[in-house]
């Protein structure tokens, strides 16, 4: 889908129809079957997808995520197909594993140097 999605974006890019066509033969020889037969779809306008309803969709989200979360991912982006597409793992080839930083003193405080915690107060300088 990587393939068709930088055709989509190539053929907006393209301003002449014999570039578009050219662009279009290329993608359909270099790509197999399914993927040929639904992009030929997707193009002509006759890829129907009436399977898949919102509800479907925050159905698959709610047995992979809590749904607390993800109601509250969805309030906070405010679009489904958005939300459903930032929470939904990645898998296969181009799966990047994500791994938080690790929150050393440098994150947490900015300056060179992190504040004082041993309880003593700072002088004041009234």
């Amino acid at each position: 889908m990587n393939r068709f999605a930088e055709l989509l974006d190539r053929l907006v890019l393209t301003p002449s129809r014999n570039g578009k066509l050219k662009l279009i033969t290329d993608y359909f020889r270099a790509v197999e079957d399914p993927d040929r037969g639904l992009a030929l779809a997707a193009l002509t306008g006759e890829l129907d997808i009436a399977s898949v309803k919102p509800a479907m969709l925050r159905q698959l989200v709610s047995e992979r995520m809590d749904p607390v979360l993800f109601g509250y991912s969805y309030d906070y982006v405010g679009d489904l197909a958005e939300t459903v597409s930032l929470v939904w793992p990645e898998t296969g080839r181009n799966a990047s594993p994500v791994t938080p930083p690790p929150l050393t003193p440098r994150l947490l405080y900015p300056s060179p140097t992190p504040p004082d915690t041993s309880g003593t107060r700072m002088p004041s300088s009234a």
